[in-house]
């Protein structure tokens, strides 16, 4: 039956108060002329933000008894327990669609999956086959949403015309899978609506009368506006008064007078744009605050065309201080209560990054409460050092796996080699305590999920138990159950639904149980399950200054003014493209939505829109590098009205700043005498020597650049393992009662290799591929480094003591002194010519040219000095660097390495006695100084003028 609508004008000269109170007053006669009780009539309204305004006006202009005036989705809502739905209906064994998108999911999957080319496919392209899930469940919704607006009995009809529009399609040749699959899907929704649908119990009402409410004549099918419609058609044939009101704006006659009219704003890019918007509506918020449009109180609507720039407006809204309400809201994925729960998923894959371990346990959303026993949590005061050192450690041993170790056994407990390499490294390259601490305590956090990640497909209740139970022993549990979005997050993952208590539980229950998901099928499952969940922050206490809404939603409200930003030819008016396996054409034949339909109501919207006072479009002129023209809408609309869209300029307040001039840094301790460092090595002076601000940073300030997570190992990797090698070689060395032969000093050497390379787990599987190139000169190396050794011990020297750690402290005045501290790779000794000879060796790997270099200006060389100075007054030093080379181990002496030591402990007490004196401490470095120097973004040297530096 064919309806027609009584246009109901907002006119731009009323208020919203106004054109409601009309609107009652009119209906109200309506009813009146028809016999209709208003206690028994049904007043349908298109969205629940106009319910207040409503009610409201009915009750001030018209009074008495108010009618029920209700969205049709309430309406539905309180008529569900008087609806059952017929369990003899529909094909047997295929279960009924929801229109729970993750439900609906779920069962296509089994039922697909369980036909045997359905399982072959699940199990060649599982991707693809959750992909056609996705589809198939999207084109049985759009079926399902579609008859809901039909009658029960004449949804028979509806029904053959749709299976003969899809029978016409070819299921051979390209497409022909995704064809027999819609039609699969359209049997899937006549199966649902034989059994009976949710919205039927509306069919079955007797009001006395009807009334609808629309905005605008278009309507799109599957929509809540479009069931009303369906409804509203079906009760008019029973005899049912009804009545159709569709809402227009534009004024009565051509060219009106308009208090506001609607003004645009051009901008040249999205930021601008942005900035735009935001000073329009605190400028708006600043006028309705003093009352100027006579209606004190009402909000500035923002429409939320363009999300991304949504966001950055309202970052610059909550800064100015605006109380806003956000009806739109943002996906449950892009908030921190879902990263939660995806980083912990991340974290627990047996072979998931540092990086992934590292993100997890920053997230800040866990419980570091202290516990007792074998898997206690490091306490708040713990958390900060035991993050830092975990990372260090692994940053320093490139350890990329986050699981690549493992919790080592009880001591009598006999490993294997392979289990042996997956230790924790021990003694000089062991990880901290509390790092160990904390490293433990994430084991034991996601052994319940990495228990399922090595299991055969199991269900998908004993994913999400072992997530509830790993984010239960983590302590999010409790933080996700204390945030809004953290409920919304258990609530969509429908952790209290695993018992099955009701019906709807029970479905799930027994879905959940029989879904068989793999570990990535899980982690997908839980994104999609977060991306399609729509997350709406709670309204603030306080009357909102700014409605954040959706155009759909905006129309037939009271606002001071409304502000939509996004109004050009890519946001506004766009002809959209049709999604999914429906094509336009089949959505034409079937009366389903199409992006036609879809942008003739966003028309209507729009025209109501700018018909209330106060209306600012804005736009940009590109995107990115893009040219952008303003929506052709803008000059449509005004051709209809016959009123000219001005353009408005900026509207941002400008703010002078001052020039300051920013002059070269130099820190001085002048004022914090305290911060000088009671501690100098060997590597701080240096950085002093080279660059005063160098030191700074680093000595004083405490600064350090975090090494990269970089996969492999490099040439500081192997110094450190070959330090560590030679230590152990000649403890072992110094224990034999026998001389040795050359020959057995190189097997020990290897054999100690061999010892310290499982130590520090260089032969895991992470990093044994890139120790290979190393290792396979191990032989040669071993062979020069003993021929070097036996040549250095026939000149009397015997080692000493090897990684010794030697302190001395340097007396400066009465109330300044510095301790100095180094670890001395390793100390020779030797009696010659009546005296005690000490050799303070220092082992190095690197560029033997730039040793020679060092060594020709020994006034120069600051580690053999320093290291010299630290030795005991009492003994004759000397120093040298051992450059280590598979081709020769070469000693390079430092000449009369106890002048240097005596000088450089002069210019140390020189020169600490300057900076405490409060010397500045400027970026003086130069050459090879800066070009490796972490602190080099700080001092910005590059960016300094010529002037600049003299000044």
């Amino acid at each position: 039956m064919a309806m027609e609508p009584q246009h109901w004008r907002w006119a731009p000269q009323d208020s919203a108060e106004t054109c409601w109170q009309a609107w009652a007053m009119e209906t109200a006669a309506w009813l009146k002329a028809q016999g209709a009780d208003p206690r028994d009539a049904l007043i349908v309204l298109p969205v629940g933000a106009v319910l207040s305004p409503a009610r409201q006006a009915w009750m001030v202009a018209v009074g008495g008894w108010l009618p029920r005036i209700d969205t049709i989705a309430a309406v539905s809502e309180g008529l569900v327990w008087s609806w059952s739905p017929d369990s003899s209906a529909g094909e047997a064994g295929l279960p009924p669609v929801t229109l729970d998108a993750i439900v609906d999911r779920l069962q296509a999957g089994r039922s697909l999956g369980s036909e045997a080319w359905g399982k072959a496919w699940a199990q060649r392209d599982r991707r693809g086959f959750e992909f056609a899930l996705d589809q198939v469940v999207a084109a049985a919704h759009t079926w399902v949403r579609r008859m809901q607006s039909i009658a029960p009995a004449q949804r028979a009809a509806y029904l053959e015309l749709a299976r003969a529009t899809m029978g016409g399609s070819v299921t051979q040749g390209p497409g022909g899978r995704e064809k027999l699959l819609l039609a699969w899907a359209l049997e899937w929704a006549a199966s649902t609506v034989a059994g009976g649908l949710l919205v039927d119990p509306l069919y079955e009402l007797r009001p006395s009368a009807l009334v609808v409410v629309t905005a605008g004549e278009a309507v799109s099918p599957g929509t809540e506006i479009h069931l009303t419609l369906g409804l509203m058609a079906h009760l008019a044939e029973q005899g049912v008064p009804v009545l159709w009101r569709s809402a227009l704006g534009g004024a009565e006659q051509v060219g009106q007078s308009r208090a506001r009219p609607p003004v645009a704003c051009a901008c040249q890019n999205a930021e601008e744009e942005a900035q735009q918007a935001a000073a329009q509506v605190i400028a708006a918020v600043n006028d309705a605050r003093q009352g100027n449009s006579g209606q004190v109180g009402l909000p500035v609507a923002l429409i939320a065309l363009d999300r991304s720039l949504i966001r950055r407006v309202r970052a610059m809204l909550e800064g100015a201080g605006i109380q806003m309400a956000d009806e739109t809201g943002w996906l449950l994925s892009t908030t921190r209560a879902s990263a939660v729960v995806t980083r912990m998923l991340q974290a627990s894959h047996p072979r998931a990054s540092t990086d992934d371990l590292l993100d997890w346990l920053k997230s800040g959303w866990l419980d570091w409460v202290s516990g007792e026993g074998e898997h206690a949590r490091p306490d708040s005061v713990q958390l900060s050092r035991a993050v830092g050192e975990l990372e260090s450690w692994c940053r320093r041993h490139g350890m990329l796996g986050a699981w690549g170790l493992q919790v080592p056994p009880a001591k009598d407990q006999d490993l294997s080699d392979e289990l042996a390499a997956q230790i924790v490294p021990t003694g000089r390259q062991a990880m901290p305590p509390a790092a160990v601490l904390l490293w433990h305590w994430a084991v034991h956090v996601v052994a319940p999920l990495q228990s399922l990640w090595s299991g055969k497909r199991p269900s998908l209740k004993e994913w999400l138990l072992g997530l509830l139970e790993a984010l239960s022993r983590a302590g999010a549990l409790t933080t996700l159950q204390g945030d809004e979005a953290g409920e919304l997050a258990l609530q969509s993952l429908r952790f209290d639904s695993l018992n099955g208590a009701d019906q709807a539980a029970g479905l799930w229950a027994g879905l959940s149980n029989q879904t068989r998901l793999d570990g990535p099928s899980f982690v997908r499952w839980v994104g999609t399950v977060l991306e399609a969940t729509t997350f709406r922050p709670p309204a603030p206490d306080v009357p909102a200054d700014v409605v954040i809404t959706p155009m759909a939603r905006a129309v037939l409200r009271p606002f001071h003014a409304i502000v939509l930003p996004g109004a050009d030819e890519r946001q506004l008016g766009a002809m959209g493209s049709q999604s999914g396996w429906l094509s336009s054409k089949l959505c034409e034949a079937m009366d389903l939505a199409t992006p036609v339909t879809q942008r003739a109501a966003q028309w209507d919207a729009f025209n109501l829109l700018m018909s209330r006072p106060g209306v600012v479009c804005l736009h940009r002129h590109a995107q990115g590098s893009e040219p952008l023209e303003p929506s052709a809408w803008l000059e449509r609309w005004s051709a209809q009205e016959g009123v000219r869209i001005e353009q408005v300029g900026d509207v941002r307040e400008a703010a002078g700043v001052e020039v300051q001039f920013v002059r070269t840094p130099l820190p001085t301790l002048r004022d914090a005498g305290w911060a000088l460092p009671e501690q100098v090595t060997a590597t701080s002076y240096e950085a002093l020597r080279q660059c005063p601000y160098r030191f700074f940073a680093t000595s004083v300030l405490g600064l350090r650049e975090q090494d990269e997570l970089e996969e492999g190992l490099d040439r500081s990797d192997f110094g450190i393992w070959l330090h560590e090698v030679l230590r152990n070689f000649h403890a072992q060395r110094q224990g034999q009662l026998a001389i040795s032969t050359p020959d057995e000093d190189v097997q020990a050497w290897l054999e100690s290799s061999q010892r310290v390379i499982k130590e520090m787990g260089l032969d895991r599987d992470s990093q044994r591929p890139y120790f290979l190139p190393f290792q396979a000169d191990l032989d040669r190396l071993a062979r020069a480094y003993v021929s070097w050794l036996r040549e250095h011990e026939e000149g009397g020297w015997a080692m000493l003591d090897a990684e010794r750690i030697e302190q001395r402290e340097l007396q400066i005045s009465d109330d300044l002194k510095v301790r100095l501290y180094g670890q001395l790779d390793r100390i020779d000794v030797r009696h010659h010519e009546g005296a005690r000879q000490h050799l303070v060796l220092d082992y190095k790997t690197g560029s033997l040219d730039g040793l020679k270099r060092k060594i020709a200006t020994p006034l120069e060389d600051t580690q053999l000095a320093f290291y010299a100075a630290l030795s005991d007054p009492q003994w004759a030093v000397q120093a040298s660097y051992l450059h280590l080379d598979v081709q020769d181990v070469k000693q390079l002496d430092h000449p009369d390495v106890e002048r240097s030591a005596q000088v450089l402990l002069e210019g140390l007490a020189r020169d600490w006695t300057r900076l405490h004196a409060g010397e500045a401490m400027p970026a003086l470095g130069e050459g090879m100084a800066c070009g490796f120097c972490q602190a080099r973004g700080l001092c910005r040297k590059d960016h300094w003028t010529m002037q600049e530096e003299q000044a």
